[in-house]
């Protein structure tokens, strides 16, 4: 509900009227009448004129500073404000004591000002909100039947007091909308709205949400953030319901701004890319999949977790290793490491992108990166049983033997590989490359007997 659709009253008196006995009614009141029964209704309070309310830009200031909880603007601004503010300046004080945590000082300086100004509506209502958001709801709803009595029954001071009372109680949120937004009707102008709004609309949206009506409590939410946009509960629930209305896109980037942010979201958004990341494939997205699910990798979702992801992701690694390939056979090298990084990122365990990039380094002389992908290879075939169309482990010893001149691991690589693999197809050949590696790194015997060997496909 919006203020603008509320009827605007035809009759004052009787608006006032029905406004005192709003305020008269409790928040927790489980059979919907007025807390205290029939009497409290019918106490009929004598009108007192309203409060001169001060404008000067130093008391504004602090008032939304105090209403949206920014307690270090606060703290900031009040001092300057109580030097101008009058019979406002203890409210303001009580205000800022209890943003601060000190309960006893904002009733103190709530004494005060009811000594100063025992009529004033103001008064009372910021006592009642005082103890309702400490959740003393029972001397929150005392504050305002004094102050109805004080003459404040149509002030709407108390009606958004008693709206804050009802939207600290427990099902109450709906009816504390509705005073709410009553008091802004009545005064446009009315200060400490925003945060209690927001507050309102948010648990009306948590209600939509449980009644299973999420497009409402998309609206009801976004209402909630248009008072009080900084609030971090409603926009998590924003992303919430985002991501149940399927709205992926706009539910991901909304929590990625809340992690820009310093918020430690990295887990819960990883799982969020995880399922946009599968509702994309299904939808014929795989691009857009492929990007989230690497995403969710990034952010620390476990890769072992990833599902029917893995196979995804391993996919997109063959695909781009392919690619690498005919642009290292083109001898573009530059273009070819980056699609072999890229498939390693899809998938560190495959088999042709390792490959091919073990290629790209022997062949640029770097071969300790060149030993450290056909090692991988190599382990990894044997892992999972597989028989390699290529003699990787020959490129291996000569990376090892040659590049780096380190015959001993040459040798280790060439016997694992009979004993490891003893019917493979390499063995006689392997068994060759044994007897002729030297004693010494000097010997020449090893330019005779390692030579180049494969077209570097697995």
């Amino acid at each position: 509900m919006s203020a603008s659709l509320l009827p605007r009253p035809r009759h004052p008196a009787r608006t006032h009227r029905a406004l005192g006995l709003l305020v008269l009614a409790a928040c927790g009141a489980q059979s919907g009448e007025p807390q205290g029964g029939p009497e409290a209704a019918s106490i009929e309070p004598a009108a007192a004129a309203a409060p001169t309310r001060n404008d000067d830009p130093r008391v504004v200031q602090a008032r939304k500073a105090l209403d949206l909880g920014r307690a270090d603007l606060a703290r900031a601004l009040v001092p300057q404000a109580v030097a101008v503010a009058g019979s406002e300046g203890p409210l303001l004080e009580a205000r800022l004591a209890a943003l601060s945590g000190d309960h006893l000082a904002a009733l103190a300086h709530l004494e005060r000002a009811r000594r100063e100004a025992p009529e004033d509506p103001r008064v009372y209502a910021t006592a009642a909100e005082i103890h309702a958001a400490k959740g003393n709801l029972a001397e929150a709803d005392t504050e305002i039947k004094r102050g109805v009595e004080a003459g404040g029954a149509t002030a709407p001071e108390l009606a958004r007091a008693r709206g804050v009372q009802l939207i600290c109680s427990p099902g109450q949120a709906r009816h504390g909308l509705t005073l709410l937004l009553r008091a802004r009707e009545l005064d446009a102008d009315l200060p400490y709205l925003d945060r209690p709004l927001g507050q309102a609309h948010m648990l009306v949206a948590k209600e939509k949400i449980g009644a299973g009506d999420l497009a409402a409590a998309l609206t009801s939410v976004r209402q909630s953030l248009a008072h009080d946009p900084e609030e971090l509960d409603a926009r998590r629930l924003e992303v919430e319901v985002l991501m149940g209305l399927g709205e992926w896109g706009e539910g991901i980037a909304n929590m990625e701004a809340l992690l820009l942010e310093g918020l430690p979201l990295e887990a819960e958004l990883a799982g969020y890319y995880k399922n946009a990341a599968f509702w994309a494939v299904t939808h014929e997205q795989r691009e857009l999949g492929v990007k989230h699910y690497l995403r969710a990798l990034q952010l620390g979702f476990p890769r072992a977790e990833l599902g029917h992801g893995l196979s995804v992701l391993r996919a997109e690694a063959e695909t781009l290793a392919a690619r690498g390939a005919e642009f290292l056979g083109a001898g573009e090298e530059s273009a070819a490491r980056e699609l072999f990084d890229r498939a390693l990122v899809c998938d560190p365990e495959s088999l042709l992108a390792n490959n091919f990039l073990g290629n790209l380094h022997n062949g640029s002389g770097n071969f300790e990166g060149a030993v450290a992908c056909w090692n991988r290879v190599v382990d990894l075939a044997r892992t999972e049983g597989l028989e390699l169309p290529e003699a990787v482990h020959i490129k291996l010893a000569q990376a090892q033997g040659l590049g780096l001149g380190d015959f001993e691991r040459a040798r280790e690589t060439l016997e694992a590989y009979l004993v490891l693999e003893p019917t493979g197809r390499w063995v006689d050949q392997t068994r060759k490359l044994i007897a002729d590696l030297p004693e010494t790194r000097e010997s020449e015997s090893v330019q005779e007997g390692l030579g180049e060997e494969g077209d570097g496909r697995p």
